[in-house]
């Protein structure tokens, strides 16, 4: 099975042009990027500037940012809390807007795959190939898309970040926005503010719940009423047939 470069485009539709991205600072953008000046654009204002990059010094934007890069574009199995000099390249590339062939560096980063016992990166493009070429793949293993696979709250918040009766998301370290009046609760505030919110989620679904349930049970018994009254109608006309005497009166 061999992929040529105009396959691979027509496969694949990614763009073919702009600077060809390896991981490194290529010569074009060399004038323009400024590693201090790259980390002051993605990190908080407490980050530290001088050692490691963290993933937990980025911005909210900026860290989604890399875990969109983490996970689809230079997909990884670890390191996943550092920020690497191709990862923060990529990023300022994003926020400063200059531009990166695409096609090149999925090529790129699927040569590099070809080493023993390397995971292949980007699945959906490997099936495409596969289908295209007609190899079968009804044998192989089917693993279907979870909720967890999405990128969603549930990753936001494993960030540390909580969001805000205001949709806002803040560090869970934060006091809440007490627009309500309420007091702030010490400690662990959004723990305990979701755990409030769960509650009155379930007292709203058990009350109307209930509220249901008393309409059906209301609505039945009046049902089964009428029908025993159509049966006791039944039954009197049975016995005036019958020339029946009535029956004794119940005790």
């Amino acid at each position: 099975m061999v992929i040529d470069q105009f396959l691979f485009f027509e496969l694949t539709k990614l763009s073919n042009d702009s600077v060809p991205f390896e991981g490194t600072l290529d010569d074009e953008w060399k004038l323009d990027f400024s590693m201090s000046d790259a980390r002051r654009m993605v990190c908080t204002n407490q980050a530290d500037m001088t050692g490691r990059l963290l993933a937990d010094s980025l911005a909210f934007e900026c860290r989604i940012m890399h875990y969109l890069i983490m996970c689809i574009l230079l997909p990884r199995s670890s390191n996943l809390a550092q920020v690497s000099e191709e990862d923060l390249i990529i990023m300022w590339v994003f926020l400063t807007g200059h531009q990166i062939n695409w096609a090149h560096l999925v090529r790129y980063r699927m040569h590099k795959a070809l080493r023993s016992n390397a995971p292949l990166p980007y699945p959906y493009l490997i099936t495409l190939f596969l289908q295209h070429f007609n190899v079968p793949l009804d044998s192989e293993t089917f693993v279907k898309v979870k909720r967890s696979f999405s990128i969603g709250a549930n990753v936001f918040s494993s960030f540390g970040y909580r969001k805000e009766r205001n949709g806002s998301w803040v560090k869970k370290v934060a006091q809440p926005n007490d627009d309500e009046g309420h007091l702030p609760v010490e400690g662990d505030s959004s723990l305990l503010q979701s755990i409030l919110d769960r509650f009155d989620g379930l007292q709203t679904y058990v009350g109307e719940r209930f509220d249901s349930l008393e309409r059906q049970v209301d609505t039945q018994f009046e049902e089964i009423n009428s029908r025993i009254a159509k049966v006791e109608e039944d039954v009197i006309i049975i016995r005036n047939c019958l020339d029946l005497p009535p029956p004794p009166p119940s005790s």
